[in-house]
């Protein structure tokens, strides 16, 4: 069998504060493997893959319960067809519940390369967020090249968070850079959580197919609240300095 690719995946991405998801992917000319393994300290519960290639999904049988350090194995025929040679995104999501049943998903990103490896001349940064119900992502994309291009452009999410917009087309001028903004809203994420959220940036050149991808990480903090314990007794501090001011000034007179 000849390999087209060899790529590795190992990112923790996700979630509760007690189940940490990692994964694997290798891809050969006519099957994908991936593994999931738990690196938590709990186990995770009815467990889902779903790959998506040039938009086109599969997915796999569930997991009842996928333990502490165990690996979830799925192997699947790769039928996807692609219409340029060149690198196209492989888009992993991983479903699962912790012991509450409280739902859960993780997104991983990388490429594949098809008949030809690629090199885009688009160069990608995204920061970092906080965020107790909205907040604004921001990703930077740079052309390298000496000619304009057409982008297509994907912000890719866990179903715990909301985009104002998760697919656009630009042209970007040559050697020049452009920052686009996302408005991110907290859906069903907890407190405490950190998400993995992907920018794939795509573009056809010379009957080739070129892909771009970056990644940041939402973490979702409590809501700030100005009638905290803390708060409240400064405020309560305060109040009693005023009064004790008071009387002392109607005391002297």
């Amino acid at each position: 069998m000849k390999r087209l690719l060899l790529f590795l995946l190992l990112i923790p991405i996700a979630a509760a504060s007690y189940i940490s998801i990692q994964s694997s992917i290798t891809t050969t000319e006519n099957e994908t493997t991936i593994t999931v393994t738990n690196f938590g300290d709990e186990p995770a519960y009815d467990v889902q893959l779903s790959l998506d290639i040039n938009n086109q999904k599969a997915i796999s049988n569930i997991k009842k319960q996928l333990n502490i350090k165990e690996t979830f194995k799925w192997e699947e025929p790769l039928t996807t067809t692609l219409k340029n040679p060149g690198k196209y995104p492989s888009i992993l999501t991983t479903n699962y519940q912790d012991a509450n049943a409280y739902p859960f998903s993780a997104i991983s990103v990388s490429t594949l390369d098809y008949k030809q490896a690629t090199i885009s001349d688009i160069s990608a940064n995204m920061d970092n967020i906080e965020l107790s119900e909205k907040g604004k992502l921001v990703l930077t994309i740079k052309n390298l090249a000496e000619n304009p291009k057409d982008l297509n452009i994907r912000l890719i999410a866990p179903k715990e968070l909301t985009s104002d917009k998760g697919r656009l087309s630009i042209n970007l001028e040559p050697k020049s850079e452009k920052a686009i903004n996302f408005e991110i809203k907290r859906f069903s994420a907890l407190a405490g959580s950190s998400y993995a959220v992907f920018a794939v940036i795509e573009y056809d050149e010379d009957n080739r197919h070129y892909t771009t991808h970056t990644s940041g990480i939402v973490k979702i903090i409590e809501k700030k609240n100005i009638f905290t314990n803390h708060n409240l007794l400064i405020t309560l501090l305060v109040l009693l300095i005023i009064i004790f001011i008071y009387f002392q000034f109607r005391k002297k007179k």
